[in-house]
């Protein structure tokens, strides 16, 4: 930021301005027309010392403004303004009772409507001839209007969006800035109008959206284009001069010319920058900056009387208006008016207060803390017989989760995501907080679904406030009674995993003694409203506990909730198991068996969509033509061919539920893999969240946890699961300087 500030001279608030321009009306000199988006057109005369208000003329329109120009635009008249809005283009003439009068009227002369809105125009000066007007719509096609003649309409370009267009009159060229292109075409070949395709001399990438475009006449005329992030200046070939690139977003520019020095070799221009700084430039040299104290939208340098000449007009989005010049105030570093005496010895013991402070904050071991942010807790509430909800399982208990929230300042609305594998009334809840109020709290529960068995009794609740933008996440294990019912043994289960510890077992039925059972050697255990079961055994002579059951998912459940009571019973005893990686291998060729199936029935879907599309075909020829005798045989054919895809359909879903189905099989051996290999203070990445919610393949994700590619999928595995962080020897960096200083001594 520059530390000089543009000096204010006169400012304006318009509300809803849209666009200004400068023209000369009376006396010889500039006067400022100011457009609003609500159709006003306002006529300022800043030089004016008599009338503080400085307003010539206020007319209302019925269109809002988009841009204007004045010019000599019919042959008898002067002081024509031309004003275009969407849908018109209309000529007013300026006129004066007396030319000492300091008010005006506005009076329409003619105008010309459009069927297609328009986005901008461009004045094209002809030599002994009064200027015409190049509009532009916003499909991109170019009208010219003659005074009250319309040279040619609606001629496109190449473009699908609309942006800057200018006019050499020394090279007789049209240039356009649409889609982010610069280019030139030869306005010869448009006057005419019938030209349906036009053609473009050069082109250029501008890499950016064009926001203004000014064109210098002279023996070297040249195209400076603003972009959001560069200015670029082009000569007539369409080679690039010189290229600035602008630290901060560009939002208006316009050229100058200096009166104290006539040189037409280098081009003078302003930029105005999205951080409230103007930039002044010779070509794309920086000779000043100042601070503009706004963003403007628009700029121009203008001439309101003797005194005050060449000075900038700026125009912000808010509507304010402001004509200043630059100077060399800085606008930093001012002296305070106030003056403060501040008492050092009161100051004294201020520090030494809170010096205390924190040496007693040190000394408890920094336990004051402040608490910011959303505070939840979640808890285990009621654990009901049976619930009535439409999506449980029959006979299933449920279990309240009970959320309380703490802290919720500023906070009128709550947003509750849900992510379980038990189901709930809904997965995403809305909590609405009283304006007085700093606590909230919330009644979910959970139980078994109809649909889906769950293979995790985990609970992860986030709530969101979309105001203060927090959130805050909270994971909590439901009961094991809420998933599981007792039932009978299984002896004969396929899948195992054993649990060894280093002291003598404990009873199943101390262990597990909110269930009925008596046998302290067995239990057995069934998911709510399914025939899933599994069974859990001890042995005394070995210290060794065994899980088994049909169901590969039901293993990890179990196995994590037996390690957590067995813990709780025993405090400090060692615990271990084996990973299964037989399982995991079984699973994994199941998983490329069912995509293999998969891609096959693919293949044979797509060959029965050609064959249904085709006798369609053949069905419809036969309909043009009147040909109806093998309508019998292709309706036979066409039903078969159906009845195939329907069937093909059926197996591709089905192998996809397959799919599905292996894929959380495995996440659950991911996971029992994960606790196993904890008991041995062994840390891995493979979770039940390691090949969930992602597009990639397996071995892509493998590939990355383990930083190779070498190998198949079952080695990475196994690599995950037994290597541990290891910790760095504590190395003493002094001996080792003393080391160093005794070999140079040496």
């Amino acid at each position: 930021m520059s530390l000089f500030r543009l000096v204010e001279w006169v400012s304006h608030a318009v509300p809803k301005v849209s666009t200004v321009l400068n023209a000369s009306f009376y006396q010889e000199r500039d006067q400022l027309v100011v457009g609003g988006e609500d159709g006003q057109i306002i006529i300022l005369d800043p030089g004016c010392r008599e009338d503080s208000n400085h307003v010539l003329v206020t007319t209302q329109t019925k269109y809002p403004i988009m841009e204007m120009a004045s010019d000599v635009f019919l042959p008898t008249m002067d002081r024509i303004l031309a004003v275009l809005s969407p849908t018109k283009l209309t000529y007013y003439a300026v006129n004066f009772a007396n030319p000492d009068d300091t008010h005006a009227t506005l009076d329409e002369i003619f105008c010309h409507s459009f069927t297609t809105s328009a986005w901008n125009m461009c004045v094209i000066p002809i030599d002994d001839s009064p200027s015409q007007i190049l509009v532009q719509s916003i499909d991109c096609k170019l009208s010219l209007f003659q005074g009250d003649q319309c040279v040619f309409s609606l001629v496109p370009l190449r473009a699908l969006q609309p942006g800057p267009i200018g006019y050499c009159q020394t090279t007789q060229t049209l240039f356009v800035a649409n889609n982010g292109f610069l280019a030139a075409i030869k306005f010869s070949l448009m006057s005419s109008g019938s030209q349906k395709k036009i053609n473009y001399d050069w082109s250029f990438n501008l890499g950016d959206t064009a926001i203004k475009m000014e064109v210098t006449e002279g023996l070297k005329p040249t195209t400076i284009i603003l972009c959001r992030r560069h200015v670029s200046a082009f000569n007539g070939s369409g080679s690039v001069v010189w290229q600035i690139r602008l630290e901060a977003v560009g939002m208006a520019m316009c050229l100058y010319k200096s009166l104290q020095i006539n040189n037409t070799q280098f081009n003078r221009l302003i930029i105005a920058t999205s951080d409230d700084t103007l930039l002044i430039f010779k070509d794309n040299q920086l000779i000043w900056n100042c601070n503009a104290q706004m963003s403007p939208v628009s700029l121009l340098v203008c001439s309101y009387n003797k005194s005050y000449e060449n000075v900038i007009t700026m125009m912000a989005s808010s509507g304010k208006i402001v004509i200043g010049y630059l100077g060399t105030e800085p606008s930093l570093y001012k002296v305070p008016e106030d003056k403060v005496i501040v008492n050092y010895a009161d100051r004294m013991e201020q520090l030494k207060e809170i010096e205390l402070k924190i040496k007693e904050s040190d000394a408890a071991g920094g336990a004051i803390k402040r608490k910011e942010g959303i505070q939840m807790k979640l808890n285990i509430g009621e654990i009901g017989k049976r619930t009535i909800e439409p999506n449980a399982a029959n006979n299933a208990p449920y279990c309240n989760l009970m959320i309380d929230f703490s802290e919720l300042h500023n906070v009128s609305k709550l947003h509750l995501n849900v992510n379980s594998e038990c189901a709930s009334p809904s997965k995403t809840f809305q909590i609405n907080v009283g304006s007085s109020k700093s606590t909230a709290s919330i009644q979910i529960p959970f139980y078994v679904g109809s649909k889906t068995s769950p293979t995790s009794n985990k609970v992860t609740i986030t709530a969101h406030c979309v105001f203060t933008q927090m959130s805050v996440t909270k994971s909590i294990e439901l009961p094991f009674k809420v998933l599981f019912e007792e039932s009978q043994i299984d002896r004969n289960a396929k899948y195992k995993v054993t649990i060894d510890t280093a002291g003598a077992v404990i009873g199943l039925d101390k262990l597990f003694s909110e269930f009925e059972s008596e046998n302290p050697q067995a239990i057995g255990f069934s998911l709510h409203g399914s025939e899933k079961t599994v069974s859990i055994f001890a042995a005394n002579k070995s210290n060794r506990y065994r899980i088994q059951s049909e169901h590969i998912s039901l293993l990890q459940i179990a196995s994590k909730e037996l390690v957590k009571r067995i813990g709780e019973s025993v405090q400090g005893m060692e615990i271990g198991g084996v990973i299964p990686f037989e399982y995991i291998r079984e699973t994994l060729d199941e998983i490329q068996e069912l995509e293999t199936k998969k891609k096959e029935e693919s293949k044979v879907i797509d060959c029965r969509m050609k064959e249904v599309r085709a006798i369609e075909g053949l069905s419809l020829n036969s309909c043009k033509t009147g040909n109806m005798s093998n309508l019998t045989a292709m309706d036979a054919l066409f039903d078969k061919s159906y009845r195939e895809l329907l069937t093909s359909m059926d197996n591709y879903n089905n192998f996809s539920n397959k799919i599905e189905n292996e894929k959380a099989a495995l996440n659950s051996l991911f996971q029992l893999a994960a606790d196993l290999s904890k008991l041995s203070r062994v840390e891995t990445v493979l979770t039940n969240n390691f090949w969930a919610n992602t597009h990639q393949s397996l071995r892509e994700r493998l590939c990355y946890a383990v930083r190779s590619d070498r190998g198949n999928e079952m080695a990475m595995i196994e690599k995950l699961c037994e290597h541990s962080p290891k910790e760095l020897p504590k190395i003493k960096e002094e001996e080792e300087e003393e080391e160093k200083d005794e070999s140079i001594a040496t």
